[in-house]
């Protein structure tokens, strides 16, 4: 995967998912405006090796040790979103270190309410099967989509970047007033 896959609009993307996509605001706030019960279910925290497009955005060397965060978001029950965070893991000493504190709650709480935080405009892309995100994201459904879509930005705080990747699972086109295939 490469930067420049990554693009800045995706033509013909289906309303329902561009309404979600689209939106500037915090993801966790508008699903839980859209829900009854909302949940984030911690999948893995921890250090890994960087990718490619990983070590491109946020400006490291190859073979980079990073702090990822994988969750699900959750609304009432069922899997909406796979959210993929990752930092550069000596900001884990500095402006990122709430991140390892998380657990169960949401970033986006800490993102949208931290008066520093900076967001770089979103970015978007389909993936399809053999993409490693797809494969992660997909592992809760019962069957598996042509595509998923998602879209990715970059937050910076005291020059720290953090890249935020979320991945709309089918579930989310059926929040509608509160509930699930309402």
């Amino acid at each position: 995967m490469r930067e420049r896959d990554w693009l800045n609009f995706i033509p013909g993307m289906a309303p329902a998912y561009a309404t979600w996509m689209h939106d500037h605001g915090s993801l966790t706030r508008r699903i839980q405006q859209n829900c009854v019960q909302f949940q984030v279910r911690n999948i893995f925290t921890g250090l890994s090796m960087a990718s490619i497009d990983e070590t491109s955005v946020l400006q490291l060397p190859r073979r980079q040790h990073i702090y990822t965060r994988d969750v699900f978001l959750y609304a009432d029950g069922k899997p909406v979103v796979y959210a993929h965070s990752v930092v550069a893991a000596r900001h884990l000493r500095g402006a990122w270190h709430t991140l390892q504190h998380l657990g169960s709650r949401s970033l986006g709480t800490l993102l949208f309410t931290h008066p520093l935080v900076k967001r770089a405009p979103l970015r978007y892309r389909s993936l399809k099967a053999g993409h490693l995100l797809y494969r992660q994201a997909i592992q809760l459904l019962d069957t598996s989509p042509a595509q998923l879509w998602a879209r990715r930005s970059l937050f910076t705080l005291h020059g720290a970047p953090l890249l935020v990747t979320e991945v709309f699972l089918p579930e989310v086109t059926k929040l509608n007033g509160g509930k699930i295939g309402a």
